[in-house]
């Protein structure tokens, strides 16, 4: 990104062409091109009594923020060192407004990482053509000053890009929320042409493009991501690998896109969703991918697709919490996996495990020399409201609780409906006054 001279950055607090596009007014590409100040900034427009300026969504000091730095008459003393070091502290917004002030400001900000904590990419549900909509957060406390989100759509040939919550208070949405009439007439006018236009190219390439570069902006080295869209532009990405990610979403309609996603990763993550975009279309997990460590040893899944887990993967996984659509694992698989934790060895800090299944299953073989009780047999004070607590929610056809023999005031619920198969550690071991009891509630 090239320095402005200190008459460009004087004239960026005047101009309003970025992001201020009405349709008609196409501009190229390279008029998107995402410099850390100009183009990503919330809101470029006039206000303010007729001063052209940039505005904010919120412009109350909060102790923490650029205001602060204005009334510090020591700033421009600082060495760069120290200037950087307090931009750290700065959200993304106030680095955008400390950016602009003067052309050292704009270097100290351009100079000082930019965390990226998280990006997402996919459909607004609320708008009802074909969109994509990208949110970048800088930090997990999701304060609105740490977040960017535009809204990605097809105009003909064209691609329209917005703010997607200025977007929202002139769409047919407004009326909903109560925002028409809150709005003035030249904020009225500042969201209706508050769309950059992109000539001759495709919104789902563009929404790709956007979010990859503040993946790249952090050396891709992001926590969270969240990717639900079909026809991800693989052969084009940039992404060779995410070596700090720990949760991971991606919506597809097809098993190659989510391998080439998992290649991605860390051997050793926290949390992996898989979902199927398309209601009524099949996805079909096959056993090799499911073996990738990432799966293997993950702590927490949730596959909204068929996974083709073997018996052996089953009983080996290392998540503690975990829902799938179930393939090929057997009652005597089940029976095993409920063997391994009564005896002290399933996966550590175990919470639930919900098999959704597409076959009757036999109770009998899931159960086979394990020791259990019938909901009704244990109705003491402890737990009766439990399980009428557990039958409300789950309508169970059959309920079994059975206790670990390494500890016996711990213990599980195994439950079967018509749709699924739980395990569920419900029982946990408690002391008052010197007296152990079990105590019940359900894993969220």
């Amino acid at each position: 990104m090239s320095t402005p001279s200190d008459e460009e950055l004087e004239g960026s607090k005047r101009e309003t062409t970025v992001m201020t596009i009405s349709p008609e007014n196409v501009q190229t590409e390279g008029a998107f091109q995402f410099s850390l100040f100009a183009d990503l900034l919330h809101g470029v427009g006039p206000g303010n009594n007729g001063h052209h300026r940039r505005r904010y969504r919120s412009e109350e000091p909060n102790g923490n923020d650029m205001n602060s730095l204005v009334e510090f008459e020591k700033w421009n003393e600082l060495n760069d060192d120290c200037r950087m070091e307090v931009v750290k502290y700065l959200n993304y917004n106030d680095r955008c407004k400390l950016g602009i002030c003067s052309k050292r400001d704009y270097e100290t900000v351009k100079s000082t990482p930019l965390d990226v904590y998280s990006v997402s990419i996919e459909s607004y549900s609320m708008v009802t053509y074909d969109n994509l909509t990208v949110t970048v957060h800088f930090h997990n406390d999701y304060n609105p000053g740490n977040k960017i989100q535009l809204i990605f759509s097809q105009h003909g040939e064209d691609t329209l890009v917005r703010w997607l919550d200025e977007y929202l208070k002139f769409s047919n949405l407004s009326a909903y929320y109560g925002w028409e009439e809150k709005l003035s007439d030249s904020e009225r006018k500042r969201v209706e042409n508050g769309t950059l236009v992109l000539k001759s190219c495709n919104y789902e390439e563009e929404a790709v493009k956007f979010a990859e570069k503040w993946m790249k902006k952090c050396n891709f080295e992001l926590e969270d991501i969240k990717i639900e869209m079909n026809n991800y532009p693989m052969d084009k990405s940039q992404i060779k690998s995410l070596p700090k990610c720990k949760s991971i979403t991606i919506g597809a309609d097809d098993a190659e896109t989510f391998r080439w996603w998992i290649q991605k990763l860390p051997k050793q993550m926290e949390n992996i969703k898989l979902i199927r975009l398309t209601r009524g279309q099949e996805v079909f997990i096959p056993p090799d991918l499911l073996n990738a460590p990432q799966i293997m040893q993950t702590l927490e899944f949730d596959f909204w697709c068929r996974a083709d887990f073997s018996d052996e993967q089953f009983l080996n996984l290392k998540a503690n919490t975990f829902e799938i659509d179930c393939v090929n694992i057997t009652d005597q698989g089940i029976n095993e996996y409920i063997k391994k934790w009564v005896n002290g060895n399933g996966a550590p800090d175990f919470r639930r495990a919900i098999l959704r299944i597409t076959e009757d299953r036999n109770f009998d073989e899931m159960t086979r020399g394990i020791e259990y009780k019938e909901f009704g047999d244990f109705n003491v004070y402890q737990s009766y409201g439990f399980c009428r607590f557990f039958f409300e929610i789950y309508e169970p056809l059959r309920c079994v609780q059975i206790c670990s023999k390494v500890d016996p005031y711990e213990s599980i619920t195994l439950s079967i409906t018509s749709d699924d198969v739980a395990i569920q550690k419900t029982g946990h071991r408690k002391e008052k006054n010197g007296e152990t009891y079990s105590e019940f509630s359900i894993p969220w």
